[in-house]
Parts: C-alpha cells; structure tokens; sequence
C-alpha cells in the first residue's frame, strides 16, 4: 500500500503540537479516549462505533446511525470481528482466535500526534479483503500505524482509517425472506454510512473529510468499485479518490439474479428451520449468530441488482460513464491466478482439461473459436515467457498441481483481475478522468515461489 501514499493530495507537515497522554476527541455521538504510542508518536481511536448494533430487529436492516452516549468512551482497543468463515485461501487466510460478534459495525481512526488544527489532512480510508466472508479492519497485517509513520516520513501526512462490515449471509441476505428488512446489498451499505461517519466526524480528528481516498483490496477493491458505480455513479461526496488494489469496478464478483436470488434465500430458510414460520423474518432474526455463520459457510457470495444501489452491471455502467468520476489508482500482482487455482483444486493436465475448467469458471457460453484461441495464446505465454507472464511459477510443477498449472493459473489470474483492471483504466480514459496503475512483482519471502509466487494479497505490507 506504500505506493498510494503519493497518490493522496500532498501537505506540508506542520510542526506537532504537544501530545496528551491520554487524546480525548468530542464526535457528533460523544467524547472518546484513544491511546498514545509514544514509538511512533501517533494517537489511535480504535473500536469506535459508526453504527447502532446490527443485531435482533436490525439483522439485514440498513445500518443505523450510532446512539449517543454520556462521559467518555474508551477506544484504546479494536473491537470484535464481524461474525464471518475463513475462506481458504493460500497466503491470505488465517485461523484466528479473535473474537468475532455479530455487534461489529466499528470504525478505527489512526493520527499523527499533535497534529496541528489548523491544517487538515488527507484521509485514507480502508475497506478490507476477505471475500466478503472474512477479515476484520483490525487485522495487524494491514499496519495502519505503519502507514501512517511512513506518510510523515515522505512529508505528507495521513490519517488511516478502517472499519468492518457484515460478512456472509448477515451482509449479503437478499430475497422475499428478507424484503421486508429493507434494501439488499447492505454489506455495501455499512461501507457507506462508515464513509457518511468519516464526513460527519473525522474533522475532529484533525482530518480533511473533502480530500478522502478510499482503499481496498480483493473483496475491498471490488467494494472500493461498487461504490465507483453505485446509484448509476451518483457522486454523494465520500470520497475524492480511490484505490482497488486487485479488484475493482469491473471485477469476477458476481450478481444474482432473480432467480438464484429466491434460491440463495430458500437455502438460508431450509437451513435454519424457518421454511414453514408464518413470518420468515422474524424467524431468522431469531436464530442464534453462530448458527447462522454456519449456515452463511455454504452459501456463495454476490449480490443484486436491485435496481437502485446498482441499477445494471459494472460493465454496462463503465461503458456507459454511470460512475464518480475521481481519480483512481489500480493494479494487480504478477501471479494473481496461483492461489485460486489452488483454492478451486483445479488440476489441469491437458488442452481439453484446460477448456473444461475455463467453461466452467466462466458460467456462461463462449465460442469455441475463442476459446481455442486463448488455450494456444496462454500456452505460447507459457512457452515464450514476457515480462508479465510466470515469473518464478513451474509451468509444470508436477502430477499434484497439473501439467498446465502455470497455463491455467496465468488465464485466471487474467480472468479474476488483469482483465477488469484494463477496461476500468481504460473506460477512466475514455471519460477523460485520471487513472494510474501498478504491477507488483516482489516476491514475498513466506510463500513457495515454484508453485504460489508473487501471489494475491503479497503486496500487503
């Protein structure tokens, strides 16, 4: 993430104030107490809630505004993470012990020390990865204290912030059981009233609420997209950049239709008992949360079309220039595919076997022409390799992982985010809007370069 630190609006560091021990912030809702570190001479507000707590009557709701409380909240320590599973990716996915609660709607605002009031900095927003079933905006692995230490060593200071938002079913429940709790999508509408806290809040932290980028990757560089072409690119005014790092507006993540949507919502029902309940609703707001995560663990993610948060589908929206128009600065890792080959347990040994598994993955009909032109393309990538082909990856790296392992784990990688990376940069161009891009090709040091590489997620420091 330490590229995108020159992509925020630059500003010269004025000298700090004195720090208190103890910093004290009076919010919209009340007065908070956050921590000092003295290493790194920065205050931290963590655990903050920018909404009321999503759970009985608010389960699949829309977000509420946060209740307002008397004295002072601490906010020394990250709150739990947003009841989710693991989703089993290699270089990505922990087991973690954290505790993990269906009361997770929280933000975390990360400051240099004794900023001066005078000057407001710009705001780095994060929405975290995790394909929307897992990950935590307290995650240690996205260091927000780091960046933020880096930034006032390049002289251009930022404030970092973070925050959570349901995962699984809690955040994706769309279908007639769920209609009467309101839109669908709210998992992209915790997002926004997270962005809707930061305008209304973060100038009490020293921060510049007209100059914030938000900032994901993977499952939050798809979000960081969405909010791209949300309400057809209606520009509500929470942000004025954006960085997808491996995702994007136009990414793999796909949308329900009517149909898999009453499907998705007829599974949920079967699963907790709440089929035959005279009112469904109430039902499954009544199911206990670690039932229901359960449940959420064999259920596919995506979402709808509603015809409101998202009234078409990012490519239709792109092409047609339905989306903010701010800068954008986007890229993608040089062996993107490994890990989901790996994940999807795709062994591939030959040229059929290679178009089976892309007909598959694809989900719908495509020319037999073309795919036999990109089964002799991605062979000859492998054979004559370019700059941004394998890398360090074993074409063959043997019987375990397949004969066109490298072949396959080159077009899904193309597939998953080269390819919607390319047209988001080009439909920027097209409607005359800056964007930038990166490549990242350093290899991490934790992973097996043969067979995984410069894989998904290893440009997070």
């Amino acid at each position: 993430m330490l590229w995108a630190l020159p992509f925020l609006a630059p500003l010269s560091w004025a000298t700090p104030t004195t720090h208190i021990s103890t910093p004290i912030v009076n919010i919209r809702n009340g007065t908070l107490a956050g921590s000092y570190d003295s290493v790194r001479h920065q205050d931290a507000f963590l655990g903050v809630p920018f909404a009321a707590s999503p759970t009985g009557n608010l389960r699949f709701s829309l977000p509420q505004p946060p209740k307002p409380w008397k004295g002072i909240k601490s906010a020394k320590s990250y709150g739990p993470l947003c009841l989710g599973n693991s989703a089993g990716l290699v270089g990505f996915s922990q087991n973690t012990s954290a505790p993990m609660s269906e009361d997770c709607l929280q933000i975390n605002i990360i400051r240099p020390s004794g900023i001066n009031k005078s000057r407001k900095l710009p705001v780095f927003a994060w929405i975290h990865g995790g394909a929307w079933v897992e990950g935590s905006a307290g995650d240690p692995r996205y260091n927000g204290s780091f960046l933020v230490e880096t930034s006032v060593q390049m002289g251009t200071p930022i404030i970092f912030v973070s925050f959570n938002y349901r995962l699984g079913v809690f955040g994706m429940m769309n279908g007639p059981a769920a209609a009467k709790a309101g839109p669908p999508n709210v998992f992209i509408h915790d997002q926004r009233q997270a962005l809707r806290w930061v305008q209304e809040n973060i100038a009490y932290f020293g921060g510049d609420a007209s100059r914030v980028t938000i900032a994901g990757e993977s499952a939050g560089a798809s979000s960081v997209g969405q909010h791209l072409i949300a309400y057809g690119g209606r520009n509500e005014g929470l942000f004025s950049g954006a960085i997808a790092q491996s995702g994007g507006p136009l990414s793999s993540s796909s949308y329900r239709n009517a149909t898999e949507t009453e499907a998705y919502s007829n599974k949920v029902l079967e699963e907790t008992g709440c089929t035959e309940a005279k009112d469904q609703l109430s039902c499954l707001r009544a199911v206990p949360g670690e039932a229901l995560r359960r449940v959420s663990q064999m259920l596919p993610t995506a979402w709808v079309v509603d015809g409101e948060l998202f009234t078409s589908t990012g490519s239709r929206l792109l092409e047609s220039g339905s989306f903010v128009k701010v800068p954008l600065l986007t890229g993608s890792n040089r062996n993107e595919g490994t890990s989901f080959t790996q994940l999807l347990g795709l062994t591939v040994n030959s040229d059929d076997e290679f178009l089976a598994s892309v007909k598959g993955l694809l989900g719908r009909p495509v020319e037999e022409a073309a795919l036999a032109n990109w089964s002799t393309l991605y062979q000859m990538e492998v054979d004559r390799p370019s700059p941004a082909s394998l890398g360090s990856i074993l074409s063959n790296p043997g019987p375990q992982l397949g004969a066109q392992y490298g072949k396959t784990s080159l077009w899904l990688g193309d597939a998953l985010f080269t390819a919607g990376r390319r047209f988001a940069s080009q439909k920027w161009a097209d409607y005359r809007t800056p964007s930038y891009s990166y490549f990242f090709d350093t290899p991490p040091a934790n992973l097996d370069l043969e067979t995984l590489g410069v894989a998904h997620f290893q440009e997070i420091p």
